[in-house]
């Protein structure tokens, strides 16, 4: 059995999820190393003290030590694994996911998320063990001492920055970030507002934070910032705002790519999207001579990517970013960090992409139930695809399963692709038997 999906293991606390698969996990990665050090952080959520207690149960169990990281944005596991020598890092969270739901991401001992092959071997020791069961006796692992001052000094170090002119508004979505955040672009000089910036997990991306830009674009218009960022609940998703204006995930994908080129940092010319890149940021990055490459979803296979290919560089339209020079995962602060660095030098992010624009799309999250469960395995979707394709020959279609929630996610690019979206939502909304 696999228990990963796209990023982690993922699902409702108590229900998909539950305290006996992080006891498993812990033990498992304990096993699976020589008295192992192990990593440990996690967002806000409810669920996360639990989900802590019983992950470190099993490290312990299985031989391992455990490094309490406290509540840190996901970046800081794969950051400070390497920083303090540990085998593996875990992050305890459910990313953009509802309060109620939580997960848990898995680092290696370069602070790279699990490959396939590792999530295999991993999974296949959680599957040996499941019948064991978590010890009854509670763990006390004090946080390590003044891990917050850290990871900001440890990122202004690595994107040099000074932002004495910049009055920036952030939205922590009461997540992981809620305390670094407003550290970091103050120490960087910034005069900083931050919002839901407070340890609640029960509102974890709840009416705000990267999925939710209504919230901070209200507050950017009551007050006079430059900037403003909001983030997701464990802080590697990021929405930009300048001004008033929300500033498309496509433009600022461009506009990393375009500085790091302009600057000669990009290595290869090269940038790695993936199949939901938007063909008309591939069209600008031709004009400026970069060669965009595209993986599936998911940031594991946009960084393995970026490494078969010696890219350092690459991202996805949902809002992550890898910048390899500065961090192995994608973190929301660096990224607002180097998106600030990019407009105190050219004065408007939105002007530096001005000549990116998006080719006409279509998107669509079509809810799984038992009538069209069986329209999502593979060899359905591709023929969902071929047979929409005949009608729309023009239409790039990308139908996959989520690897997060129980629906299939449709993108459709063309002038013709709202028309080709009312084909394929009208097919999921047959049963399978009348489905030809």
């Amino acid at each position: 059995m696999n228990f990963f999906g796209t990023d982690g293991i993922r699902g409702t606390y108590g229900s998909t999820l539950k305290d006996s698969t992080a006891f498993l996990l812990g033990k498992s990665l304990a096993l699976l190393g020589d008295c192992p050090i192990i990593l440990i952080a996690r967002d806000t959520r409810l669920s996360g003290d639990n989900l802590f207690t019983a992950l470190a149960q099993g490290v312990y169990s299985g031989g391992g030590n455990v490094i309490n990281l406290g509540i840190l944005p996901t970046n800081a596991v794969g950051h400070f694994v390497r920083k303090f020598g540990g085998d593996y890092g875990v992050m305890i969270t459910a990313s953009h996911n509802p309060p109620e739901d939580n997960g848990l991401k898995v680092f290696d001992r370069y602070g790279v998320k699990l490959c396939q092959s590792k999530q295999q071997v991993v999974s296949r020791m959680m599957d040996s063990l499941r019948n064991e069961r978590a010890e009854a006796s509670g763990v006390y692992e004090p946080v390590f001492y003044d891990i917050e001052n850290i990871y900001c000094d440890d990122m202004l170090r690595s994107l040099s920055v000074q932002l004495s002119k910049l009055s920036i508004a952030l939205d922590c979505c009461y997540g992981a970030s809620f305390k670094v955040a407003p550290m970091v672009f103050a120490k960087a000089g910034a005069k900083v507002a931050a919002f839901c910036n407070q340890s609640a997990g029960s509102k974890v991306n709840v009416g705000c934070g990267a999925n939710n830009p209504e919230f901070l674009q209200e507050k950017m218009r009551e007050g006079n910032y430059h900037l403003g960022f909001a983030f997701d609940g464990d802080c590697d998703r990021l929405q930009v705002f300048e001004g008033t204006e929300v500033v498309p995930n496509n433009r600022i994908f461009y506009a990393f790519a375009k500085y790091l080129y302009e600057n000669g940092k990009l290595h290869n010319s090269t940038v790695c999207g993936t199949v939901l890149t938007n063909g008309g940021v591939e069209t600008a990055l031709e004009r400026l001579g970069v060669k965009l490459l595209r993986s599936d979803v998911g940031d594991v296979n946009v960084f393995n990517t970026m490494i078969a290919e010696g890219l350092n560089f690459g991202g996805e339209e949902s809002g992550h970013y890898l910048l390899t020079d500065y961090a192995t995962s994608s973190d929301a602060i660096v990224n607002a960090l180097l998106v600030c660095k990019i407009y105190s030098e050219k004065g408007s992010i939105l002007g530096y992409t001005a000549e990116c624009c998006d080719k006409p799309f279509a998107t669509a999250n079509i809810p799984l139930t038992k009538a069209n469960q069986r329209l999502a395995t593979n060899q359905s979707l591709t023929a969902t695809i071929s047979r929409v394709s005949q009608l729309y020959p023009d239409c790039r279609i990308v139908l996959r399963k989520s690897g997060t929630e129980n629906k299939v996610r449709a993108y459709l690019e063309g002038d013709q692709a709202a028309a080709a979206m009312s084909v394929v939502v009208a097919t999921f909304a047959q049963s399978p038997s009348k489905t030809k």
